[in-house]
């Protein structure tokens, strides 16, 4: 579904464009497009290769030059369509429409670096070293991790002045379409200047 991290967004209580002013330099809700759905599918069935259709329909619609931005540090292949300001650090709602799965991610914006992925290495969170997910892994080998997070489900203020966004990223049994297992609760940081300081796990909740 396309319209997931946009839905998210609003359940978390991250509400989308804000009446605010956008800083010079920064991202914010001016940024934010809409893609045409009718004019992307015509598009698509007209040219073989797809990965142009983005651009030319966000230069025929009059995106922002902050929104050809964003497309562009995104390789071309996304765009913003929703935002929230947070804090010193930001939500935004990317979506990459060719993708076959997880067409919708989390991104937080205006820190250093400006734009960080939702989307993680479990590498990075050292699972095996936390029990209860050692115990979910002993009954379940092919427990997987699924890097795609949903949330932001709470934006937590740290010790010293940073911000912990918090997202949900969900255990399966072994395939995307799985079982799902349970979830690591994980924290991405960012200091008091906006630095991201990487991720946290904060728990391993098994399904009920």
């Amino acid at each position: 579904m396309m319209r997931r991290t946009f839905y998210l967004l609003v359940c978390a209580g991250l509400a989308v464009f804000p009446a605010t002013v956008r800083a010079a330099g920064k991202i914010g809700p001016d940024d934010a497009w809409t893609l045409p759905e009718a004019a992307w599918t015509d598009c698509l069935k007209g040219h073989a290769d797809a990965t142009g259709c983005l651009g030319a329909l966000m230069r025929q619609g009059g995106a922002s030059a902050g929104a050809m931005e964003i497309n562009t540090r995104l390789d071309g292949e996304g765009y913003m369509a929703a935002f929230r300001e947070t804090g010193r650090v930001d939500v935004a709602g990317m979506v990459f429409p060719l993708r076959a799965n997880s067409n919708e991610v989390a991104y937080l914006v205006n820190g250093e670096p400006e734009l960080v992925s939702s989307e993680i290495d479990e590498d990075a969170l050292k699972l095996a070293d936390n029990p209860q997910y050692a115990a979910l892994a002993k009954a379940h080998p092919d427990v997987m991790f699924w890097p795609v997070g949903d949330g932001p489900r709470a934006v937590e203020a740290l010790d010293g002045g940073g911000q912990g966004f918090v997202f949900s990223y969900a255990l399966l049994n072994g395939c995307h379409a799985c079982e799902v297992l349970g979830h690591a609760v994980v924290s991405l940081d960012f200091g008091p200047d906006g630095s991201y300081r990487g991720p946290r796990l904060a728990a391993v909740e098994p399904a009920p």
